[in-house]
């Protein structure tokens, strides 16, 4: 998979900025501030449908703005793909070879990326969530239907949590919540046995890059923690059971306390918490196992490796770590862009481009 060209118009700080992209190692070296990132982000968003950064396309918008517009040329299988997203008076279009879609799951996934930044140890630090997201975006990539799934979840659980927090009797409640319970259960069978194959999967294809950074020293271990750090089988067979024992928490809390929108990965050096026991340097090198295990699962699925995306990531990784990935990118033929500053440029070859006050221009 690769990208030949976006155009970005009223993105961010872009006017109307068109770049030409190469194959192999694409660097885009400019000073903080200049637009680097929010090229990455343009590619980003025209593949995911969302930012990384910010939840409200209001925020991509150029200064006194009310739309923007993202079209960029792609490369699948060798066929060309036209990919389009215009954002308008707070609504969002999306076009593949100009054919509009109804739905996110019609357009994500068509081509893949991987994103990887320094902020991306927040998968090691942060809470739950950030996990929980991590694995639905790959899954949504591999598997568009996952994110109508989780759309449909959501939506259930915000009627069942908007019934908990109404002033209907108590005893009107219980009912009620059945019904809800009893979709949730459907929806949350599915995102369970979803998110803990590709955990599985995840845990195959990291654990080898994690020993190779560490010669052997360390080991790295995922587990999905279903319903209560259950395996995906326990949780599945005790879902029902489960429910109707919190049943009554939950009414008297307010709050929906059994569901997969509580489930979380667990990462482990050594059979340790990372987030607990991992150094900084530790932390470094599960993301980055993690990230190139992304790659590997995309292209033994797809065929092809995704575009890589690569955000100030090698000035924050040491020399060894920083050697790994640019050896991976350069055996593999990954498409990749990288942004940095000109003086963190530590690769030997790539196409450069100077990036600077909303403008990029590709160096001779």
């Amino acid at each position: 998979m690769m990208i030949n060209n976006i155009s970005l118009q009223n993105f961010r700080n872009y006017v109307d900025e068109s770049i030409q992209f190469m194959p192999g190692t694409n660097i885009l070296i400019g000073d903080n501030g200049q637009g680097k990132t929010n090229i990455i982000e343009g590619i980003y968003y025209l593949l995911t449908g969302k930012s990384y950064r910010v939840h409200r396309e209001q925020e991509l918008l150029r200064w006194e703005q009310n739309e923007f517009h993202l079209y960029g040329e792609f490369i699948l299988n060798k066929n060309k793909v036209y990919l389009e997203s215009h954002y308008k008076n707070r609504k969002k279009m999306v076009r593949i070879n100009q054919v509009s879609c109804q739905r996110l799951s019609d357009f994500v996934g068509t081509i893949n990326v991987i994103f990887f930044s320094p902020d991306d140890l927040v998968m090691i630090k942060g809470g739950p969530s950030e996990r929980r997201r991590f694995l639905d975006l790959h899954i949504a990539q591999m598997r568009p239907g996952h994110v109508s799934l989780l759309n449909a979840y959501n939506k259930v659980i915000q009627q069942k949590g908007a019934l908990l927090k109404s002033y209907t009797e108590k005893h009107f409640k219980y009912s009620q919540i059945q019904l809800w319970n009893e979709q949730i259960i459907e929806l949350g069978k599915k995102i369970i046995l979803n998110r803990a194959d590709l955990t599985q999967r995840l845990q195959d294809a990291a654990n080898p890059i994690y020993k190779s950074l560490t010669s052997n020293k360390e080991k790295l271990q995922v587990h999905y923690n279903a319903l209560g750090k259950k395996t995906a089988a326990e949780a599945i067979s005790e879902f029902s059971k489960l429910m109707d024992e919190k049943l009554e928490q939950e009414i008297d809390r307010q709050l929906i306390l059994v569901g997969p929108h509580r489930d979380d990965l667990q990462i482990l050096l050594d059979g340790k918490p990372g987030r607990l026991y991992a150094s900084q340097g530790q932390q470094r090198s599960l993301v980055l196992s993690l990230k190139l295990a992304e790659l590997e699962l995309i292209q033994q699925e797809k065929g092809e490796y995704p575009l890589l995306l690569l955000d100030d990531v090698l000035s924050e990784l040491d020399r060894f770590r920083r050697d790994y990935l640019i050896r991976f990118i350069e055996s593999s033929r990954i498409q990749t862009l990288i942004t940095m500053t000109s003086a963190d440029n530590h690769l030997d070859s790539g196409t450069l481009y100077s990036v600077k006050q909303g403008h990029i221009r590709r160096e001779t």
